[in-house]
């Protein structure tokens, strides 16, 4: 990829610019940073995340005239890090001091203590905060250091965190592969963390620290009325404008820990959109004569959260003193929505909710509590009915004006008369506010605008599903299949049957109206094949999650449990025989996979209890009691909705049909005649966001509803908003027949064939082939894909839409004609996953190993045994040969700059490793930056001089005395001369100057080059005016990391000027020789050493001991020597100390980079030669007239790629 379409340059620069255009500073910390006071950040060194002085200046300017010593305190507080916590407590303690405030106490001028509570931010003028964005700060952790891309800090403090990938990089890769790894390398860094961005460009999510990443969001629109556009131009524009971000931070950011730790959610885009059109029809609260509109938001879409949001809000911008009154139509609506509100912490007494104290009437409660001024109170609609036989109006509960009412579909409830009650007469002062989840219909619209008003915010069905906020529903009818018998159900009976706990009035109209109707629905064989065909159907599913069967009645769902529980076991004996049968080793794993899951699957009946049940179910031949002890001893709730529990089918009646939330249901399987509302919020138990793999919710109807749902779209479905006017069919709403989806399919599988054959890989060609043909079949295919990150990246999203599509409609028979396509779309997304999972530097060249042999060297690795690659030496001769063999080549060169990639990113986070003791990792030597720290060093020059000493082999008497280090530098010897720097310039004796060199790249010219090295280190000895006479020895040393002398078999090899005949060597008039030059060829000491004793090689030259320690300082045999030679000792803790040092890291992480770059760029190069090559050729033969088949057979190109040259 170009720099110019790179992650830093087009992703990171266009976030900049956005950021400064909405009035941010941006500026960059990687290698500007300076440390201090006075520094760039303030900071005063890397491990610090808080912009202390950015922070202080806003703690003094919201708080003055207080001594230092308070906002000091306030800056401890606020940075204090407390141990035993975990993340999502530390950022819940971090953001309630910083919404509210840090509490500090201080002695005043006066001698006297004082307590106040300092302001962090001005969350009234936005633009009296200072938002500073920085690029690339690096950040230390205890164990590693990292480098996020962007962060946005308000007043000093870390609130916004940006993972920012290519273009061409699946999102999820910023969650997988960096986010997760920065919570945990670098967690401070999250403590006050307001929220999390992560984008490529094109897709854009926002999340907060405890969101996994199906819960990564779009911020589609600024305004409801807009289409909604999923980019990362929005999403900036949408949260991180100052005015948006700090209302967000102050309004919407919850921390619900109803399921134990917390959980950090923050308000959705429709959410947050939505709540503040509510809030400008709050603060015109009389105009509006108390009508605040109806917030009509769809089921699945968090409306509960939507009401925390509000109220919150309105108490702490508006003030007032208001009541917040919970209205719902049912009791475990109202539990679930106490239970939300107690769960994020702002309400923690129970009985706030109305009839919950004993001795007086749920009424007389309602008015206790409106009367004491609570700020949320929770009530059943029902507390507004009347008893006709006693009063003929109902009586008021207060006049009081800042009360708000927020009707939670209560308004429905007997045709709104509960409703009228208790707008007009109950609480004639009170403002109303009305939440749906289903738009209000025409024979509900005049109650409804008497009491609320208009529509103040609309995010209807088919806009949830557009935002993925929930998901679309698919509809199958496997009552028609397995023909069962279905009476006519009236209005009146759906009517009676909405309620499970019906009265004895109720009861006797049911069975009036029923006495035909009930027998068929509930007869023994009917419900037995429903129970058979749930049973394999859900088991047989090809995306399961979990599931809720609705039925008729209570006796019924005891009866269900008996016969889907009889046939479950016939599904496992059915399971067993096919383990028995099966030939295939892979199939009999997955099947004894299946029967584990089958078998620890738990179905339990979840209904509500009634008076004397035990004896009611008993005359019914039914035992209700194992199932009310299951719902009163465990919380089957928590149960359903922990995806690893399991309890993975429940049935059910009428409760957890409405306001019950479990996103991993996958499947609703319908058997009761239920219409209108109910329907609508029964269906939406399946429509809820859930994992990568959940495509849709399944509505499988055994009960004949289709009718009904046709009905409940004609008022309920988005074109209408309600008039009932879209008379559109069944397949043009969200909801659509399950069949429809195979052309989804098919268009998926089409997708993925297309983008292979653009890649010149035919799908039929490995589907077609024989077993053993599959095999190169699939790594064909493979190579195709890894053409470039791009195609890679395109055909894996497209693979998964064809998985998840195939998933949602398995077991159905449309799909098994596509079974094969699938399979071997599969076939190719594994291998590529596989080789992802061990991408490595060592096993891509290893393929090449035969060719390169003599180019690497083998060590030994302690358990597990096994052998490693050394890739810093490389002979790029050889490696081209080796890959002019390679077969698959896009595949090689693909994985190989995968796994450089892989390589840089270890190096830049370079650190320590845990493993059994901690172990810091030693850079490695061979690296010209490293090199020259170690033997290059002032600090070390005891290291130098025993290395030159092993190298040159002074004879007695010429031993080195004196090692002096020289500027590396050289001048150039002409105004167009080139100019060098050596490694390492030393004179020794006051006499002789030496250049050691490092090369651990190959260098084609290598011997060029060292003479000119040579003719440098002589000619820049002399001062002007000197003499001839004084000219010194000249000692050029190359230590080469590859093969530069493939004529000699030396490892070090010594030349000297010699006369040509007489072999002389040419001195000067003292008879010394004044030119040397040494090449130390590491290659050949790998292969001397391999498979020897190295200690005892070692033993033979003083100079081996160093060509090991530059080849693996980490070698035991160094660690041996080191205990009686002082001076590998020492150069063994001078390379410990280096690899610890951050500033050092990073030039290392640079020099590396640059090699390892070349090595990918060698055979990218190789690629793209070879590709010209064969294009210059097909033209040639295509000239000439030759046939397209011989041309293939020549090139090796594609019958396209060779048309495409004729046109």
């Amino acid at each position: 990829m170009s720099y110019e379409y790179s992650e830093d340059q087009l992703i990171e620069q266009a976030t900049e610019d956005v950021l400064k255009e909405l009035g941010w500073t941006v500026v960059t910390a990687w290698q500007n940073e300076t440390f201090g006071e006075l520094g760039l950040l303030g900071r005063d060194n890397k491990t610090e995340v808080v912009l202390e002085r950015d922070l202080y200046a806003a703690l003094k300017k919201y708080n003055p005239h207080l001594p230092d010593q308070a906002y000091k305190k306030a800056v401890e507080k606020i940075t204090q890090k407390e141990a035993d916590k975990s993340l999502a407590q530390l950022n819940k303690a971090k953001y309630a001091l910083l919404k509210n405030g840090v509490e500090v106490t201080y002695t005043n001028q006066e001698g006297k203590t004082e307590k106040k509570t300092l302001k962090v931010f001005d969350f009234n003028d936005f633009k009296n905060n200072t938002f500073l964005a920085v690029r690339q700060l690096e950040v230390s952790g205890e164990l590693y250091n990292r480098r996020p891309d962007v962060i946005g800090f308000v007043n000093g403090l870390p609130l916004v965190f940006f993972e920012l990938k290519a273009h061409a990089v699946d999102l999820r890769a910023a969650y997988e592969d960096n986010l997760k790894d920065y919570k945990e390398s670098i967690p401070h860094l999250f403590y006050h963390n307001a929220f999390i961005i992560l984008s490529n460009g094109t897709d854009a999510k926002v999340g907060t620290v405890t969101s996994s990443y199906k819960y990564f969001l779009d911020w589609k629109r600024i305004t409801e009325e807009e289409e909604g556009i999923v980019s990362l131009d929005t999403l900036l524009r949408g949260t991180c404008s100052p005015k948006y971000l700090m209302d967000i931070f102050e309004n919407f950011l919850l921390f619900d820990e109803g399921g134990g730790d917390p959980v950090k959610l923050m308000a959705k885009n429709h959410q947050f959109i939505g709540v503040n059109r509510v809030l400008e029809n709050v603060n015109n609260i009389e105009d509006l004569e108390g009508k605040l509109g109806v917030y009509w938001h769809t089921q699945g879409s968090g409306k509960t959260y939507s009401m925390v949001f509000l109220c919150e809000k309105i108490h702490r911008k508006l003030g007032g003193s208001y009541t917040f009154l919970i209205v719902v139509d049912r009791t475990e609506l109202e539990n679930q929505a106490y239970d939300t509100f107690s769960g994020v912490g702002i309400v923690n007494n129970k009985n706030i909710i109305a009839g919950k104290k004993v001795g007086i009437s749920g009424r007389e409660h309602l008015r206790e509590l409106l009367s004491d001024n609570h700020r949320y109170v929770f009530s059943l609609i029902h507390k507004f009915s009347i008893d006709p036989e006693v009063e003929s109006e109902y009586p008021l509960i207060t006049d009081r004006k800042n009360i708000i009412v927020i009707s939670d579909e209560a308004h429905r409830t007997q045709g709104g008369k509960y409703a009228r009650n208790m707008r007009f007469y109950g609480l004639p002062n009170a403002s109303y506010l009305g939440f749906t989840g289903t738009p209000i219909i025409k024979d509900e619209e005049e109650i409804t605008k008497n009491i609320f008003g208009e529509y103040v915010s609309v995010y209807d069905f088919k806009r949830a599903i557009e935002d993925e906020a929930t998901l679309p529903l698919k509809y199958l009818n496997r009552g028609e299949k397995l023909d069962i018998q279905n009476p006519e159900i009236d209005e009146v009976m759906a009517d009676i049957l909405e309620n499970e706990n019906l009265d004895d009035d109720q009861r006797r109209k049911l069975t009036y109206h029923f006495q035909k109707e009930y027998p068929i629905l509930t007869a023994e064989p009917r419900l037995r094949t429903i129970a058979k065909d749930l049973v394999w159907h859900f088991n047989e599913r090809g995306y399961q999650g979990k599931a809720m069967l609705v039925t008729l009645d209570k006796p019924t769902a005891v009866k269900m449990h008996l016969y889907i529980s009889e046939y479950w076991q016939e599904y496992l004996s059915e399971l067993k025989q096919q383990i028995e049968i099966a030939k295939d080793l892979q199939e009999v794993q997955e099947l004894k996979r299946k029967h584990q899951k089958v078998e620890e699957t738990e179905i339990c009946v979840v209904v509500s209890s009634e008076q004397n049940e035990i004896d009611k179910f008993r005359n019914l031949n039914l035992d209700i009691e194992p199932h009310r002890r299951k719902i009163v001893d465990r919380d089957l709730e928590k149960q359903f909705k922990d995806e690893e529990h399991p309890f993975r089918l429940a049935i059910v009646c009428a409760m957890w049909i409405t306001g019950f939330d479990a996103p991993c249901v996958s499947t609703v399987y319908l058997d009761k005649p239920i219409k209108g509302h109910t329907l609508m919020q029964t269906i939406a138990r399946a429509n809820r966001v859930y994992d990568d793999e959940k495509e849709n919710g399944l509505i499988v109807d055994y009960g004949n509803v289709y009718k009904q749902l046709e009905k409940a779209y004609s008022i309920y479905g988005e074109g209408s908003k309600g008039h009932g006017k879209n008379n559109g069919t069944l397949q043009e709403r969200p909801l659509e027949l399950l069949e429809g989806m195979v052309v989804e399919l098919r268009e998926a599988i089409n997708q993925v064939t297309q983008l292979l054959e653009e890649l010149n890989f035919d799908l039929k060609t490995l589907i077609d082939s024989s077993p053993m043909q599959k095999i190169a079949a699939i790594r064909n295919g493979v190579n195709a894909v890894c053409l470039n990150e791009e195609t890679r990246t395109k055909f894996e999203m497209a693979a998964r839409i064809v998985f998840r599509k195939y998933k949602a409609l398995y077991p159905e028979r449309l799909v098994m004609r596509y079974t094969r396509k699938y399979n071997a779309i599969d076939a190719i997304y594994n291998a590529l996953n596989q080789k992802t999972k061990s991408a490595d530097i060592s096993e891509v060249m290893g393929r090449l190993q035969m060719v390169v042999d003599e180019n690497v060297i083998v060590k030994r690795v302690e358990e597990p045994s096994h052998y490693e690659i050394d890739l810093s030496n490389l002979d790029f001769d050889k490696l081209r040969k080796a890959f002019q063999k390679v077969q698959r080549k896009n595949e090689l060169v693909y994985d190989l700059n995968e796994a450089v990639e892989k390589k840089l990113e270890k190096i830049n986070n370079w650190g320590y490793n845990m493993s059994k003791e901690m172990t810091l990792e030693l850079f490695d030597p061979r690296n010209d930056f490293v090199f020259k720290n170690i033997f290059g060093n002032e600090k070390y020059l005891d290291i130098l001089k025993d290395f030159l000493e092993a190298i040159l082999e002074l004879p007695k008497g010429k031993e080195i005395v004196s090692v002096e280090l020289k500027n590396p530098n050289n001048d150039k010897q002409s105004k167009e001369g080139k100019y060098s720097i050596f490694d390492i310039k030393v004179r020794i004796n006051g006499n002789a100057y030496i250049n050691v060199e490092i090369q651990n790249v190959r260098d084609e010219n290598i011997v060029e080059r060292v003479i000119y090295y040579n003719g440098i280190l002589s000619s820049g000895q002399l001062l002007e005016g000197e003499g001839y006479g004084m000219l010194s020895k000249s000692i050029t040393i190359v230590v080469a990391d590859f093969l530069a002398l493939p004529n000699s078999k030396k490892i070090h090899s010594v030349y000297t000027p010699m006369e040509k005949d007489e072999l002389t060597e040419l001195t000067n008039s003292s008879g010394e020789g004044l030119i040397e030059i040494h090449f130390i060829e590491l290659s050949k000491f790998r292969k001397y050493i391999k498979g020897k004793n190295i200690m005892e090689i070692v033993r033979e030259n003083n100079l081996y001991k160093w060509l090991v320690f530059i080849l693996d300082p980490s070698n035991e045999v160094i660690e041996m020597i080191s205990k009686s030679d002082k001076v590998v000792n020492r150069a063994t803790k001078a390379l410990r100390e280096l690899s610890s040092d951050d500033e050092a890291r990073m030039k290392y992480m640079d020099r590396e980079k640059a090699r390892l770059d070349k090595i990918s760029a060698l055979f990218s190069a190789e690629k793209k030669g070879e590709m010209r090559e064969k294009i210059k050729i097909a033209r040639e033969m295509r000239e000439n007239g030759e046939s397209i088949d011989k041309i293939m057979k020549y090139t090796e190109l594609s019958e396209k790629e060779i048309q495409d040259l004729s046109n």
